[in-house]
């Protein structure tokens, strides 16, 4: 009989053990899977796959998979839907129209379901209903709102002007220009366009990158119990985060006493004050209002207020400078409808078809909200033939509509023809056109982003001409800061007052 030493007998026992459990799991995995779910990449088991989805690479999976296909991340499954019809009936369904829970997504709540963005059910409906309605009775929607934001449009000018004829990056000043206007109506206050604790609070927001860590902390939560206190507080993602939460806190803890010291139940200026006399009189919309609730949702409304339009203005200059020749069409259109010494206002709308046509097309071909917003079903469901199992994160690619051959003649090219009749005139598509999300838990400023979108637009190109520095090219790809979000990479434009030109 052949003779074994002891320690090779227990290396063997420990191996054979290994491969025993690890059959089990394997077993357990594939036994346990819901079956029907959609087509999708191979997975390693309990991992998923690892080399983590780009929004580069939806268009790709959709040609192999279809439309509507899944892949797995730790035991998290994402479900892709890249078909318009899809899309609007998936996302028109009460049973989708749930957030995942993303701790990084709870920073400012400190993992607690709080605010608008992240909430569910009955929370998520009365924050819901209580924004839309102040908001709409503050103005947002509405033409005298108008006066704000050109106010801001006249700053950003200025603002400009000191920073043209040499090359410079976007100038800050877009970011607390648009958040002015939405702030106006959240606090009554507005900042200078150098504001330093402002931009610093912006700043803080913008380095949360979604980086290989923040992934694996988020999507593998088994890790962030496994790791000693010293090591996190060293890791530059918690130190962000308590960063961001004790800004935010302050800065909204701020709001909250100065509202305080002068309000007036009778006569309310804006959501800060809507939302303390609801908490006071513990109305039927405030079931789920608190101090935390109220950090959380300012915060929302803060973060939105300034980053997705502020963002899609870079990217309509960006697109201009890719086509000059589209941009001297707009600028001669605002020339011959709009005075110089006045800035382009609301009522010359209808007369400019080819800034609408513009944003429209820039809001297309950029897909900014390329992947939307993640939605979770809040059971087991059928979409597309397809099980969609409770719990799942749902994305709607807009991005796969907006370059559908079957709503768009020319789906990869920048035309301001795609929102234009035979006339000349606007013509907004609504097949295939996805900029704000749909279904229930669209965009909840949509209005607002709009009118921002055309006042800001029309006032920058009527007062300056945007190029690529000389030699350069413009980039037109996207920052990966956020997964699903085609943020615009920063770099350096040449602004020109249109003043100088011959």
């Amino acid at each position: 009989m052949l003779w074994i030493p002891f320690e090779d007998r227990i290396v063997t026992m420990w191996l054979e053990l290994f491969i025993f459990a690890l059959l089990v799991l394997l077993l357990r995995y594939y036994f346990t899977r819901p079956s029907g779910m959609p087509p999708g990449p191979m997975v390693i088991p309990y991992l998923g796959n690892l080399s983590l989805l780009k929004i580069s690479m939806i268009e790709t999976l959709r040609k192999k998979y279809g439309d509507i296909f899944k892949t797995e991340l730790g035991a998290n499954k994402f479900i892709f839907l890249c078909n318009y019809k899809l899309i609007k009936e998936a996302m028109s369904r009460a049973e989708l129209s749930d957030r995942p829970k993303i701790d990084l997504g709870l920073i400012i709540s400190d993992g607690v379901p709080a605010g608008v963005i992240m909430t569910n059910g009955k929370h998520w409906q009365n924050a819901r209903r209580f924004l839309l309605r102040n908001l709409r009775d503050l103005g947002m929607g509405k033409t005298y709102l108008e006066d704000a934001i050109q106010r801001e449009a006249q700053l950003l000018v200025e603002d400009f002007k000191t920073l043209s004829g040499s090359p410079t990056l976007f100038p800050k000043s877009l970011n607390v220009a648009v958040l002015n206007v939405v702030w106006q109506m959240v606090a009554s206050t507005r900042y200078d366009m150098d504001d330093e604790r402002v931009l610093s609070f912006i700043n803080i927001i913008r380095s949360l990158d979604a980086t290989f860590i923040v992934v694996i902390l988020e999507f593998f939560p088994i890790i962030k119990t496994i790791i000693p206190d010293f090591i996190k507080k060293r890791l530059a993602i918690y130190k962000t985060t308590a960063k961001m939460r004790k800004e935010a806190n302050a800065l909204v803890q701020d709001l909250k006493a100065t509202h305080r010291a002068k309000l007036d139940p009778d006569n309310p200026r804006d959501v800060i004050d809507e939302y303390l006399i609801a908490m006071d009189n513990k109305s039927d919309i405030a079931e789920y209002f608190s101090e935390l609730d109220l950090v959380s949702v300012t915060f929302d409304l803060f973060n939105a207020g300034f980053d997705t339009t502020s963002n899609m203005l870079r990217w309509i200059i960006l697109y201009m400078i890719k086509y000059p020749e589209v941009q001297r069409r707009v600028q001669e259109q605002i020339d011959e409808v709009v005075p110089r010494d006045a800035l382009p206002s609301y009522h010359h709308k209808p007369n400019l078809p080819l800034v609408e046509a513009m944003i429209h097309e820039a809001l297309r071909v950029s897909s900014m909200a390329a992947l939307g917003v993640e939605r979770s079903p809040n059971r087991d469901i059928e979409v597309g033939g397809y099980l969609i199992p409770k719990g799942s994160f749902v994305f709607a690619a807009a991005i796969c509509c907006h370059h559908d051959p079957q709503y768009w003649e020319h789906p990869d090219q920048f035309r301001l023809e795609h929102f234009l009749d035979e006339q000349g005139n606007f013509a907004s598509h609504k097949e295939g056109f996805l900029p704000f999300g749909t279904g229930r838990r669209s965009c909840l400023g949509e209005s607002l982003a709009r009118m921002e979108l055309f006042l800001f637009s029309s006032a920058l190109f009527q007062n300056f001409t945007f190029s690529a520095p000389e030699g350069c090219e413009v980039n037109l790809k996207e920052n990966s800061r956020l997964p699903t979000i085609r943020m615009s990479i920063d770099q350096n434009i040449v602004i020109t007052p249109r003043m100088n030109e011959s």
